[in-house]
């Protein structure tokens, strides 16, 4: 059994955290067997409060990467040495019942795979080093490159590991909601444009989303409308990268393996052509 520690953050009602964690209790028993034995869940009556607290997280453990989080609705880390799930109860409250059980359940699964600090001090793949040499790029930013991506492949992972387990309506309808682009979607991308090392993250970042469906596609009655989910969320692009974006998702994560690490290398070599693609804008060569 998964001894869950609850911690509250203003008004939190017991109905609201009951059912939660009723919710994470049978998803830990169907995911079994698993290592997980005790995780921190810490429930956050606004997104506000939760920001402010990862800020102070952040400074406290020297996460050296960019802050990607602002708009969700739930995470999860390792920092403190146990895994940990941090849900913002006035976002939650705003989803559809089935992308909110959905959500959850996603967050468990990376308790269940992720649930160490292993998985969130990564070293750089050969790839980011050769790239961060050959264009001069800082250690900051080429290891928000490497979250980017590592982000990608954990959500991946996890959907795998939850559709394998049979949760497959509440995954379906979360990955749907992920993919939907948003008018922040479209403002961020065009808030990058003439700017390649912002355009390069924000493609990076996509993989996410993309990455998050993949598994669903080895289900005959679900691929063809998973594949015209994906295909719209990135149609705003120039078409070139969206074909970059659909390419990695279908010809790449489905080649991923169990091992996390060699996974993140995997998928950020074949990050290669959407790179070369905008740092061509600066007259550079191929890596």
């Amino acid at each position: 059994m998964v001894h869950i520690i609850v911690s509250k953050y203003s008004k939190v009602s017991d109905y609201e955290l009951n059912n939660i964690v009723r919710l994470m209790e049978e998803c830990y028993y169907r995911l079994s067997p698993h290592v997980v034995s005790l995780v921190d869940l810490y429930v956050f009556e606004s997104s506000s409060l939760a920001k402010a607290f990862l800020l102070m997280e952040r400074k406290k453990f020297g996460v050296e990467t960019s802050s990607f989080d602002d708009l969700f609705f739930a995470m999860h880390d390792a920092w403190r040495g146990t895994p940990r799930i941090i849900l913002c109860l006035d976002r939650i409250r705003e989803l559809p019942e089935l992308v909110r059980i959905g959500a959850i359940r996603h967050e468990v699964g990376h308790t269940v795979l992720h649930g160490s600090i292993e998985y969130y001090v990564l070293p750089l793949p050969k790839t980011l080093l050769e790239l961060m040499k050959l264009f001069n790029l800082s250690r900051k930013y080429v290891l928000d490159l490497l979250y980017l991506v590592s982000v990608a492949v954990k959500d991946y992972e996890v959907t795998r590991l939850l559709y394998q387990r049979g949760y497959i309506e509440d995954q379906v309808a979360y990955v749907k909601f992920l993919l939907k682009i948003s008018e922040d979607d479209i403002i961020s991308w065009n808030a990058s444009q003439g700017n390649p090392l912002l355009e390069a993250l924000y493609l990076i970042g996509l993989l996410k989303t993309v990455g998050c469906a993949i598994p669903l596609l080895a289900d005959k009655n679900l691929s063809n409308e998973i594949k015209a989910c994906m295909k719209s969320s990135v149609s705003y692009l120039p078409k070139h990268l969206s074909s970059l974006i659909l390419n990695i998702a279908e010809g790449d994560f489905v080649n991923l393996g169990n091992d996390t690490w060699s996974n993140v290398s995997y998928i950020t070599h074949a990050c290669k052509p959407i790179l070369n693609a905008i740092f061509k804008k600066r007259g550079m060569s191929d890596l």
